[in-house]
C-alpha cells in the first residue's frame, strides 16, 4: 500500500473517530433537551452511517475476500446486524 492511500485511510479512520466522540459528547451535553428528538436522530446518524460504509465497501469490492480487508468487510456486516437489533430494541423500549 503506497503511503498517500494509507494516509487516506488514517484520516477517514479518524474522521470517524472523531465525529463518534463528537456525537458522544453532544448526546451527553444535549440528551436532555433533545430527548424528543432522540429517535429521528438515531435513524438519521444511522442512516448516513449506512451509506457511509455501503460506500467504503463498494470502493474495495475487489479487495474484500483476502486478509485484513475481508475481516473489515464482516465487521461491517457485524456493526450492521448490531445497529438494527440497537434500532429495534430502542423502539420497542417503554422508557
Amino acid at each position: 500500500m503506497d503511503k498517500n492511500k494509507a494516509a487516506l485511510q488514517l484520516a477517514q479512520s479518524a474522521s470517524a473517530l472523531g465525529a463518534g466522540i463528537l456525537g458522544f459528547g453532544i448526546g451527553t451535553r444535549w440528551g436532555a433537551v433533545l430527548y424528543t428528538y432522540a429517535f429521528a436522530i438515531i435513524i438519521i446518524g444511522a442512516l448516513f452511517h449506512i451509506y457511509g460504509m455501503y460506500i467504503l465497501q463498494k470502493e474495495n469490492a475487489q479487495e474484500k475476500y483476502f486478509g485484513i480487508a475481508k475481516a473489515l468487510w464482516i465487521s461491517a456486516w457485524i456493526c450492521l446486524i448490531a445497529l438494527a437489533i440497537i434500532i429495534i430494541y430502542l423502539f420497542f423500549d417503554k422508557q
